[in-house]
């Protein structure tokens, strides 16, 4: 299997910190009130072209909320345009990783996001897993660079690393990552709910996805 083709996606949680000094991903910071604050829509997950597996209501209804943002955010035929074709689908546990860390979520399998809820600690109880809202967000980043090809374009547009996150350059237990994808999905997740910074710290960034992405509209989260 060509994990490269697969879209592959892999957060590393460590369970043994209870906390981070400051924070790693966009998704700890994450200000959720920039998102749509509407009820669960179903119709509206159904006409974008999303398939959903698995998922609570509130998993829904953050799902909706997501996508009415980014309708807001520029219009529901360019919604469809960037997340038709996606599944969705949502279990209890993901898994664990190579190096024994818990598995938040995954792009494994071809245009479709998983995302856990729990992570078995070592006396094998279940542990929440945080921040699932803006690790959803940041999957749909990876998924949507995938679909259209932004990964290329974003490199060879944006010269300049974004360093909003440490997560943009290196996992949680240092390693640098040998691409910019996961810098492309953290600034993705950073214009629906960190948009504010991310304008101030990373210009070029912001400018790509405002006018490749978002039909030349402003985070609405400034």
């Amino acid at each position: 299997m060509n994990f490269k083709l697969l879209a592959t996606s892999i957060f590393l949680l460590f369970l043994c910190h209870a906390s981070w000094a400051g924070y790693h991903m966009i998704a700890e910071v994450a200000d959720v009130k920039c998102l749509s604050q509407s009820s669960l829509n179903n119709d509206l997950i159904t006409r974008v072209g999303i398939k959903v597996e698995g998922a609570t209501h509130e998993e829904m209804k953050q799902l909706s909320q997501f996508i009415q943002s980014l309708i807001e955010l520029t219009n529901e035929q360019q919604a469809i345009h960037l997340l038709s074709g996606l599944k969705v689908v949502f279990k209890d546990i993901l898994g664990d990783t190579s190096v024994g860390s818990c598995l938040p979520a995954h792009q494994l399998v071809r245009n479709q996001i998983h995302i856990g809820r729990f992570c078995k600690s070592s006396k094998g109880k279940k542990l929440v897993i945080p921040y699932r809202e803006g690790i959803l967000i940041h999957e749909m980043g990876h998924f949507v660079a995938n679909k259209h090809g932004f990964y290329g374009q974003y490199k060879a547009s944006v010269k300049r690393k974004c360093k909003l996150s440490p997560y943009m350059s290196k996992m949680s237990n240092g390693k640098k990552h040998r691409n910019r994808n996961e810098e492309f999905a953290e600034v993705f997740a950073s214009y629906f709910l960190y948009g504010k910074k991310l304008r101030r710290k990373c210009r070029k960034s912001y400018a790509f996805f405002k006018e490749r992405l978002f039909l030349d509209n402003n985070s609405n989260c400034l």
